[in-house]
């Protein structure tokens, strides 16, 4: 089992890949302004859920890309979904990307990739991890071996944008029942598939999984470490 299969199995039917409730989404796509007509962009935009509550919303021409074909295939109909490792060429009006900066470089270099991508004055919606508190090394370990320096506190996440030309409007960051109710439920879901395919072998990919997330859960301080953050940006 790879690791795009073990996700689409450990998220279920959670229409959002990530801990941002949908209250605060739709909050926060409620202040784009994407002119009648205007181009909308989302990132690896897996199932397209936030890029079907953008073209719900607005009249606009909503395209979104990911690399995992079948997420492509399950998105809602009447979107522009495409199966491709890279983006379309731009500029674009608005760009969403929510727990997707891994597909243009990581952070901070995504920042630059969605300067380009969007146009003078066009807006960028951007969903990025940041550190609450500098994370200890047996919370990177439960992470699955990831580095401190790929993530910013809340303060550079903002200077980082600002520095690469995207200024911040306004933000909103996951709270502690956000990622309560998203982690769970990755949890529930990895531990209930892996007891009904005992025989599987991406049974023990599952188990592993929901292992390393409830250490990071209930490990001391591991509640406190990692935040998620919501920001419409603007290029200027």
């Amino acid at each position: 089992m790879d690791r795009a299969d073990a996700s689409r199995i450990a998220h279920g039917e959670l229409r959002l890949w990530n801990p941002l409730s949908e209250a605060a989404l739709d909050e926060t796509i409620a202040l784009l302004e994407p002119p009648p007509g205007g181009r909308v962009l989302d990132v690896a935009c897996g199932r397209a859920e936030v890029l079907r509550r953008v073209a719900e919303r607005f009249d606009v021409e909503a395209t979104g890309y990911d690399s995992d074909a079948a997420l492509i295939e399950s998105g809602p109909p009447g979107l522009e979904l495409l199966v491709r490792d890279s983006p379309p060429p731009g500029p674009f009006d608005v760009v969403v990307c929510i727990a997707s900066s891994h597909a243009l470089g990581g952070f901070p270099d995504a920042l630059g990739a969605l300067r380009e991508l969007v146009r003078p004055g066009g807006e960028v919606l951007l969903g990025e991890g940041y550190w609450c508190q500098p994370p200890s090394a047996e919370y990177l370990d439960a992470l699955g071996g990831a580095s401190a320096d790929e993530l910013p506190d809340y303060s550079a996440l903002m200077r980082a944008a600002e520095q690469a030309g995207l200024t911040p409007l306004h933000a909103s960051v996951a709270s502690e029942a956000d990622w309560d109710r998203y982690e769970w439920r990755l949890i529930l879901n990895a531990e209930r598939w892996a007891a009904a395919n005992p025989e599987d072998l991406g049974a023990d990919v599952l188990r592993e999984r929901a292992r390393s997330a409830r250490e990071r859960m209930t490990m001391p301080g591991g509640r406190e470490t990692l935040g998620f953050a919501l920001v419409l940006l603007r290029r200027d």
